[in-house]
């Protein structure tokens, strides 16, 4: 669904609504500038991010990593990001 950035501002309760339906872009001049998604898609594409990122460090360590040097190093990451 691709909605005007007037469309939102004036409607953003009904389009609130809709978001059990799918997500809504939201448009400038026919061109996407913001999507609003569920709170529960939101989280489930942190985690797919958090998966992605533990595969990656995985491959940067080589099939001989343990899972506890993973957390490790993931924890690590995190914790410079914060």
């Amino acid at each position: 669904m691709n909605i005007s950035i007037a469309d939102a501002h004036n409607r953003l309760s009904q389009w609130l609504k809709y978001l059990r339906q799918g997500p809504v872009t939201i448009t400038r001049r026919g061109k996407p500038v913001g999507v609003i998604i569920d709170p529960a898609e939101y989280e489930r594409l942190h985690q797919v991010e958090a998966y992605l990122q533990l595969l990656d460090i995985s491959h940067e360590l080589g099939e001989g990593a343990s899972a506890d040097e993973i957390y490790r190093l993931s924890r690590q990451e995190l914790e410079q990001r914060a």
